[in-house]
């Protein structure tokens, strides 16, 4: 171990050895800054009056708010540049001898901006000045970069539910609102309860390819790719999404988030605020349901000059910005879930003795129609006894759906007594659906915390420090009675960044970031020995590391569901960072050089037992050929899941005692771009970047294997010892020698990754005139992030290690019988089981030639600019990704009719590729994708009380049958041999979507007076502000459960058959689509319906505040707002259940993808 560790710091050091002396090697160079890239740039031309260059002239660019002054000159051809500018209002000013002095009045500098100011001057003495007025909005000339600017008056005056600036995504061109990424919802990722956020996908790009930066400094929290810690709202001065036509930008395949925090000026400013939100402010929800809660944000700001009176005064050089919110929230509960009745547990009355003899499930008791009790039926309810099996699938069917109470095991009925109570009449909901409530409260606390220091060392150095901070716990009641769990997610960012001017044509800047997350996951019963009323073996509820004990969690599907867990990841996304670049200016030229070094790791001990109950074991399987008593199909015999946890048979069970231990790994990148101005008009960037991923590798000693499913091979990271001789895993049993089809991989490492990530990027950008600008743009970009500090723990803990173990498809017609207590036998104990190729061996195994996946993009399009103030952007933008991820379960059989899997395995007709070994979860890069979209937007800056942004795209994404990672994130292939047969458009696919966002100052009272100051006190300093969105349903598809084909996929699912026209001219919540055009697919067959074929419906929202400012006194005053979201009070249905082989729910809608309109209050101090 130590000496990996030792080759781990010399590879690093190679590496930075290698960067210097490229950097060395081109300090002749003039990039614009690498590391900052979330400041911009300030370019231009310098000539006289009959267009000739003009050398040497003296450029100075200041900051109006901190009077920092930076000076240049200009070169032998004129041009000028000033790299690295962090956004805000600059001034310029042009002196040269014989010529007139030019100034240049205030214009705003955006973030990632490239702002190009020209300056003719005039035959003079330098005394005389010209003063010139600066244009507001200006067309993007120098590059061919998109992205949309969001303004600091947008981030603090639009309506924000939850303050999560995410929200604002979405407003820009080509960025979808659909998440199907694994944190989509957010529950690993500090964002305060009942919020609105989205982690969008990016021109057409998976929800993980986007690279979150704050500063410059990487936010991305390395695990779910979404971001570490979020900018508190009011330290925001504006951000902005990029494409990837510039070599700067790569190492994801969507967008980068630039965002740019607020500095310190010479004044001092800041703001101190209070939100709150509670369920009476609130309209009711159009599915009735409205628990109690209560929420409160509270924070404030300060910003300015660092002053200490009589010892140092900051103004012009030294300033502070700090920032803090907390967030209270608590929440009553309804949970809702279905517990078993008294008459289904065999008693007369809740809690008492087994009297009745047999446990009901006739219609009687469970509402299913046509299950009539003392007779056996064809419907869809009919039980089976699992008891009774042999290999030709054969099981009696429980007369009139009464299950003996001798056959009832007294474990399963013992827990249902110490957890629930009797149950309860739900009003407005069936007794067969809900009959059991969770009232307890949840509550969230967090607090964030960031503070920034900026200091100007006279005009050629510029060094800035920011740390940020935040903690955040959820407390939460779990879904079934007496559990609980506690979670907290501690994060912290801090860097450094410094920018040294050798020269007007030489500058340097590096930085450092260190970014960690960690998160705590515990989950327990306040039930004392639950686990010995469960009867659950030391093999499985123990042995846990550090001595735990936990009751699994137990699943039964449509039931309820719950069990404990105890997660800590004191390293779940840990990233050290370092950057460097160095500039230089020549000729028409800027070329930007510049490297950096992302370290990343990953500890985690997870501990997480689970076993599921379906109703398949209590169903007939294939039709129970040659039985008297039933002769339906199994789709539509489709059993009970209480009946086969009562009767202690589950389907699926998994064991994770995983203590994850990584070396550190990371991605180096280094690039080259030239910005070649090559006429007044014309601007080329072309470069080459290069990134490599090294991805994190398991520490020496915990050693685990994964499947190679391309040879059949299972490859050990390292040889492990004999079981005789350690007594305990990681080993291999008997004599030690590996069994057949087992090797070690090659230098220790099972995944090697991908080296040749080289990107070519060419962007060109010609100016017709000042108000017009063409552009296009190539390139290619690697992702680097997505999954790459996942994809080794994803096996981690397989044979010969015993920390991830996992049985699926358990207890079909012929194969050994499986209980809930000890499910894996002595295999859970101390040591493996005799090879890897057995069931219990399951895990998201890797191809370990899997490569990152990398995408071909290209816009093309027009800026046009009306007046100083409008700007209109028309792009065509596309792009062909490849080594996508496709996953699902591989070393499947053959389709085969009225014969389970397991019966076909034991006598070896499954017709798998590698018939040795078990069907696997694998990932391979061999998905495709492509994207095509026309974007367009239309932009007002803020003037006159009155600022717009509107944004519309017309798009497709396709892909092939997983729209993200590990077969998860947007279903995993029906068939993973035919990839292409799932090909259809991306989860994440919106053909049309249409935004538009206004900060509207009422034109009454200040500038707008009535001739009485009371009167404009009282109407004026009015503020509206809304949020417009509208765009197209969200894809679905029609799927079946089960292993219908027979072919082991434990995905248990796969698509139904597609038999009419699915669209209804008058779709309800009853039937939203033609259910009688599905039928589930026969025995041994594939659905042959497409993927992704249906759509939700269409929605829209509208979010509006309105903003009262009471002035004070100069800049301080105080301000009320009241905001509201669905303000409209608008119900968008949510997708309908997709199950055709659930036909009591199939095509209907229980839920809305919209809120109920929500209210929040706030009042603001501000100064």
């Amino acid at each position: 171990m130590q000496l990996s560790r030792s080759l781990a710091r010399h590879s690093r050091i190679r590496f930075f050895l290698t960067f210097g002396l490229v950097v060395m090697s081109l300090a002749v160079l003039s990039p614009k800054a690498l590391g900052q890239v979330s400041s911009a740039s300030v370019t231009g031309n310098v000539r006289d009056g009959s267009a000739a260059n003009v050398v040497g002239a003296v450029v100075v660019l200041q900051n109006v708010d901190t009077k920092v002054v930076r000076e240049t000159v200009s070169n032998g051809a004129g041009r000028y540049s000033f790299p690295s500018v962090p956004p805000g209002n600059y001034t310029l000013n042009f002196t040269a001898t014989g010529f007139e002095t030019q100034d240049v009045q205030a214009f705003q500098v955006a973030v990632d901006q490239t702002v190009d100011v020209n300056a003719n001057l005039r035959v003079g003495e330098v005394h005389t000045t010209m003063v010139v007025e600066a244009q507001g909005t200006q067309v993007e000339s120098a590059t061919a970069q998109l992205g949309t600017v969001i303004a600091e008056k947008q981030v603090n005056d639009l309506p924000l539910n939850g303050r999560n600036f995410t929200q604002l995504l979405q407003l820009t061109p080509g960025a979808t609102p659909i998440s199907v990424g694994q944190n989509a919802a957010g529950t690993q990722t500090a964002i305060t309860a009942g919020s609105q956020f989205t982690f969008p996908s990016i021109n057409g790009q998976p929800n993980r390819a986007t690279m979150f930066l704050v500063d410059g400094l990487n936010d991305n929290d390395a695990w779910y790719n979404t971001y570490a810690i979020a900018p508190i709202v009011d330290s925001i001065q504006e951000f902005k999404i990029n494409s990837h036509s510039d070599a700067e930008y790569g190492q994801v395949l969507g967008g980068v988030v630039n965002v740019s925090t607020k500095s310190g000026t010479n004044s001092f400013h800041g703001s101190a605020w209070e939100y709150v939100r509670n369920n009476d402010f609130d309209a009711t929800t159009y599915f009735p349901s409205r628990p109690l809660y209560h929420q409160n944000q509270f924070g404030g700001s300060l910003g300015g000059p660092v002053v200490l009176p009589h010892l140092y005064d900051g103004h012009d050089k030294t300033f502070f910005f700090i920032a803090a919110e907390g967030f209270h929230y608590s929440k009553g509960n309804g949970t809702y879930f279905l517990q078993p009745t008294a008459a289904q547990l065999g008693e007369s009355t809740w809690g008492g003795a087994q009297n009745l003899g047999y446990g009901d499930f006739s219609s009687a008791t469970t509402g299913a129609a046509g299950c009539s009790a003392g007779a056996t039926s064809t419907a869809t309810c009919q039980l089976y006894d699992p008891t009774v099996s042999n290999a030709a699938s054969n099981r009696p069917a429980y007369v009139g759906n009464q299950i003996p109470v001798s056959e009832m095991d007294s474990r399963a009925v013992a827990y249902i007594n110490a957890i629930f109570s009797a149950p309860i009449v739900i009003p407005g909901v069936s007794p067969t659906t809900d009959n059991g409530e969770i009232t307890d409260p949840s509550r969230q606390t967090q607090y964030n915390y960031t503070a920034r220091i900026d200091q100007h060392i006279g005009t050629r150095d510029f060094i800035f420090f920011r740390y940020s901070g935040q903690t955040l716990e959820t407390v939460t009641p779990g879904a079934v009675p007496h559990l609980f769990s506690d979670n907290t997610l501690p994060s912290q960012q801090y860097g450094l960044s410094w920018l040294h001017v050798f020269s007007p044509s030489t500058s340097m800047q590096v930085q450092y970031g260190r970014t960690h997350v960690e998160s705590n996951i515990l989950s327990k019963f306040n039930v004392a020995d639950i686990t010995g009323t469960y009867g659950m073996s030391g093999a499985f509820a123990g042995n846990y590391i550090g001595g735990v004990t936990l009751l699994p969690s137990l699943a039964v599907t449509g039931y309820f569901s719950g069990g404990e867990v105890e997660s800590t990841a004191p390293n779940l996304s840990s990233v050290h960072e370092w950057k460097g670049s160095v500039v230089r200016t020549f000729g028409a030229h800027v070329v930007q050089v510049g490297g950096g070094w992302d370290e990343i790791n990953y500890t985690q001990i997870i501990r997480q037992p689970s076993v599921t109950f379906s109703a398949a074991t209590t169903g007939n399987f294939a039709g129970n050929p040659g039985s008297t008593v039933a002769s339906s199909i199994a789709t539509t015999q489709a059993g009970n899941a209480l009946a086969s946890f009562l009767l202690d048979f589950p389907s699926a069970e998994s064991k994770i005692n995983n203590q994850i231990l990584e070396q550190p790994g990371g991605i180096a990148e280094i690039y080259v771009q030239d910005s070649w101005k090559a006429t007044s008009r014309l601007t080329a960037n072309f470069g080459l970047r290069y990134d490599r991923t090294v991805i994190p590798q398991l520490q020496a000693g915990l050693q685990s294997g994964d499947f190679d499913f391309h040879t059949g091979e299972y490859i050990l990271q390292e040889t492990p010892q004999s079981c005789s001789v350690t007594g305990q895993a990681p080993c291999v049993p008997g004599t030690g020698a590996l069994p057949d089809h087992v090797r070690v991989a090659a230098h220790g490492k099972i995944l090697e990754g991908t080296k040749l990530n080289f990107a070519p990027r060419l962007g060109l950008a010609y100016r017709v005139n000042d108000h017009l600008a063409v552009r296009a743009g190539f390139g290619i970009t690697f992702d680097n992030w997505a999954a790459t500090l996942q994809l080794p723990q994803n096996f981690d803990g397989t044979w010969p290690n015993i920390g991830s173990q996992g049985l699926s498809n358990t207890n079909t017609p012929g194969s050994a019988y499986v209980s809930a207590q000890n499910p894996f036998g002595t295999s859970s104990g101390n040591l493996p089981a005799a090879s890897p190729f057995l069931s219990s061996n399951v895990a998201f195994m890797v191809d370990p030639e899997i490569r990152n996946p990398y995408s071909e993009q290209w816009n093309a399009g027009i800026e046009q600019q009306f007046g100083s103030r409008v700007l209109l952007a028309l792009n065509y933008v596309g792009s062909e990704s490849h080594r996508l991820d496709l996953g699902g379960f591989y070393n499947t059989g053959t389709p085969a009719a009225g014969i389970s899997f397991a019966t076909r395995q034991t006598a070896g007709t499954t017709g798998q590729p590698f018939p040795y070994t078990v069907p696997n979860r694998w990932d391979h890069s061999g998905g495709n994708g492509t994207y095509n979209a026309l974007q367009a937007s239309l932009a007002r800056s803020f003037a006159s009380g009155l600022a717009y942004q509107v944004a519309y795209t017309w798009s497709k994404a396709i892909d092939e049958g997983d729209s993200g990672w590990f077969g998860a994130e947007g279903f995993a292939l029906e068939d993973p041999y035919n990839p292409r047969g799932s090909r259809s458009v991306s989860a994440y696919n919106v053909p049309q979507l249409f935004t538009v966002n206004v900060n509207y100052e009422l034109p009454f009272g200040k500038q707008h007076s009535t001739g009485n100051r009371v009167v404009d006190y009282i109407v004026g300093n009015w503020q509206v502000n809304s949020i417009f969105l509208a765009r197209s349903g969200q894809v679905f598809s029609i799927t079946a459960a089960g292993d219908i084909a027979n072919t082991g996929n434990g995905a248990t699912y796969e698509r139904a058959n597609l038999t009419g026209n699915p669209k209804l001219v008058n779709r309800t919540r009853s039937e939203w689509f033609n259910t009688a055009a599905f039928s589930a697919p026969a025995s041994g067959t594939l659905g042959n319906a497409g993927r992704n074929i249906l759509q939700d419906q269409t929605y829209w929202d509208l979010d509006s505040s309105v903003i009262r400012r009471f002035p004070i006194h100069d800049s301080l005053a105080v301000e009320l707002r009241a905001e509201a979201f669905n303000v409209l009070n608008h119900p968008v249905l949510g997708t309908p259940a997709n199950s055709v082989t659930t036909p009591s729910s199939f095509g209907q809608i229980t839920s809305t993808a919209s809120s109920q309109r929500l209210m929040q209050f706030a009042a603001k101090i501000v100064f």
